[in-house]
């Protein structure tokens, strides 16, 4: 957002007799304009706040001219209502404006008072035009009840005030300037102009007060309030109806909140314009009408359960720490395409939204078929007993259709491919311990697979948080793409990474070397990964090879994958080092496939650790929770023969 966000925010509890006293409207505001100030900032926000006798009629109306009219193109005007709404009759020189002849009103502090009149929707609607037609973006925000069939709840609160019967002159209705006998639309507060509204309930429900950690609030702004801060900053208005209809729902009967706008192609746009500036968004869990689910789904990457292997999530207040023993833990049992269904431990409180961190996400065994001479492939499946089940599955069928590689036993060895490639993915494994060296093999490469498509589908790091480039000279490259270099005679070419934490909150990262040749590399940082402050920098120069001996043999070209591992904790991805695939070598004495792990820092270190096996066991109950995400950039580097 290039401009300002200009807003006006008004609560009222102290209302006078006969209109009832409510409770939560002064902290609405008063907790909003904190969200506003902590997430916007003061250089860009130009706020005003009404409270209670403050907030006159002739306060209201004049800084909804005076203040709001002074937002521009380039801004964002917000008006925010929480207080007492209410019905009066319509003037019979305006029924052409409202079909049912009855306004409906906000009730400002004095509206009762002899000379005072409600702010009727059709006066806010007049008012909300001129200011819109700046070309500003506009937001109402209407925390109260607007229906004339509503009755006090005990406990819930309603925000409906008794309807105003004193006959009302239409010379008292302000901002209505251009509205003509004839007109057909309807001059509510309903958008039909330029702006969107969020309203706290559909126009046949009652808007009610609620008690939120012992502070009484309206159900839609406590709501509203929890949203922003599960939020990025860029929710759509879409998405902010989602996460406030949930958590209203969960709190009260019979209250649905409503975005409306007189253009659809609205309900996309970023709330409030994108005035609030992103920053990571927590995954949210919260109960709906069919269970508990999070807010990311198939569209987002979250995998299907893999038998009794599932996505994991550690779950924590919505805005607390993510460190220690979390409230709960949450397994996914049913992917849908925009969240996921999860099963809780212990049960939680069901008004309440929560954060939720992936901790575990399933990862599948390669499943290999083995095809070819009876005795050689009988003897590969004796050696695959001591296999890691949760790397290497081998699949009973000739070349089964879902197999990941093919395994062809031959008099001369065995020989791995991929399904409908015949060139061999290493050379051809042979020689004493052929069977166990060609387990140890297929592991290896299961390690590497498993790490190369490493993603985390519930991060809410954003793209480029921390921007990876590779230059040899001739201009950057960054993640997604790919730089080819090439050797200068005998001299292997050179070429720099360099890595810029882009977001505004410290960030660690780790660069992973994943050699075509199987081998993952994890030395680029002395301590394994590097801290990086908000715009602070990092460069490593590097040297693209093909070994000699691979040279010799044909090879001319290798592709690496560098992938960028980024958390908003510190980790250590050396434990995933592995040196390039040989096969021709004998297994060593005492060779182990899978060593006991290291203890285990974070719930990163444990995904991390599950590419190498699944034999991790439970996460740690204090392991601090980091959200994490991988981005990778791939380097080609060609050895032209003389």
């Amino acid at each position: 957002m290039a401009g300002r966000l200009v807003a006006l925010l008004v609560g009222i509890d102290a209302y006078p007799t006969p209109i009832p006293p409510l409770s939560g409207c002064v902290n609405d505001v008063t907790e909003f304009a904190e969200v506003l100030r902590g997430r916007v900032g003061e250089d860009a926000l130009d706020l005003v706040v009404l409270t209670d006798a403050q907030a006159t009629r002739t306060a209201v109306t004049s800084h909804l001219t005076e203040h709001l009219g002074r937002a521009g193109a380039q801004d964002v005007a917000l008006f925010y209502y929480s207080g007492h709404g209410s019905q009066q009759s319509t003037p019979e020189e305006l029924w052409s404006v409202e079909p049912d002849h009855r306004n409906e009103t906000l009730v400002c502090v004095d509206s009762r008072s002899p000379g005072s009149w409600d702010l009727a929707d059709k006066e806010l609607a007049g008012l909300l035009d001129t200011i819109s037609a700046s070309g500003c973006h506009t937001l109402v925000v209407l925390d109260c009840c607007h229906s004339g069939d509503g009755t006090r709840d005990a406990d819930e609160v309603v925000r409906l005030a008794p309807p105003d019967l004193r006959p009302r002159p239409a010379s008292t209705f302000v901002g209505l300037e251009g509205t003509t006998t004839g007109t057909t639309r309807s001059a509510r507060w309903t958008p039909a102009g330029r702006h969107v509204l969020l309203a706290a309930c559909r126009s046949s429900e009652k808007a009610k007060e609620v008690t939120v950690l012992g502070r009484q609030r309206g159900a839609l702004s406590a709501a509203l309030e929890a949203a922003l801060a599960g939020s990025d900053g860029r929710p759509t208005y879409r998405d902010v109806l989602r996460m406030v209809t949930a958590d209203v729902t969960s709190r009260v009967a019979d209250q649905h909140p409503q975005v409306e706008t007189a253009d659809a192609t609205e309900l996309d746009r970023p709330f409030l314009g994108g005035a609030i500036p992103a920053t990571p968004r927590p995954l949210t869990l919260s109960r709906l009408p069919d269970g508990w689910s999070i807010d990311s789904g198939a569209v987002h990457g979250v995998p299907e359960p893999i038998g009794d292997d599932t996505t994991e999530l550690a779950v924590y207040p919505l805005t607390g720490e993510t460190s220690g023993s979390p409230l709960a833990t949450a397994l996914v049992t049913k992917v849908l395409p925009d969240r996921s269904l999860v099963r809780l431990t212990p049960p939680l409180d069901e008004a309440y939204v929560y954060r939720a961190v992936v901790t575990s996400i399933p990862l599948k065994p390669l499943l290999v078929g083995v095809v070819g001479d009876a005795t050689g492939t009988a003897a590969l499946r004796t050696a695959a007993d001591n296999a890691d089940e949760t790397l290497v599955d081998l699949v009973e069928g000739d070349e089964p259709a879902d197999a990941d590689l093919l395994v062809e036993a031959t008099p001369d060895g065995f020989v791995i491919t991929r399904p409908g490639v015949t060139r061999p993915l290493v050379p051809v494994v042979a020689g004493e311990g052929r069977e166990e060296r060609t387990i140890l093999a297929l592991e290896r490469v299961a390690r590497w697979l498993r790490l190369s498509a490493l993603t985390n589908p519930a991060t809410r790091l954003p793209d480029g948080a921390v921007r990876v480039e590779v230059d040899a000279g001739a201009g950057p490259v960054g993640a997604g793409g790919t730089l080819p270099i090439a050797y200068a005679g005998t001299d292997p070419p050179r070429f720099t990474v360099r890595l810029e934490n882009a977001s505004s909150t410290p960030l660690w990262a780790a660069l992973l070397d994943l050699t075509e040749t199987y081998g993952i590399f994890t030395d680029a940082f002395p301590a394994g990964s590097v801290a990086l402050g908000p715009g602070e920098a990092t460069s490593v120069d590097l040297v693209g090879q093909v070994d000699d001996a691979l040279w010799e043999a044909g090879t001319v070209s290798l592709r690496d994958q560098l992938m960028v591992v980024t958390s908003t904790l510190e980790f250590d991805p050396r434990s995933l080092e592995q040196e390039e695939l040989d096969v021709s070598a004998a297994p060593s004495v005492g060779t182990t496939r899978s060593a006991d792990p290291p203890a285990l820092r974070s719930n990163l270190e444990r995904v991390l650790g599950g590419t190498r096996t699944r034999r991790l066991g439970p996460s740690v109950a204090a392991a601090a929770v980091a959200d994490w995400r991988t981005d990778s950039v791939f380097v080609v580097t060609s050895r032209p023969r003389a």
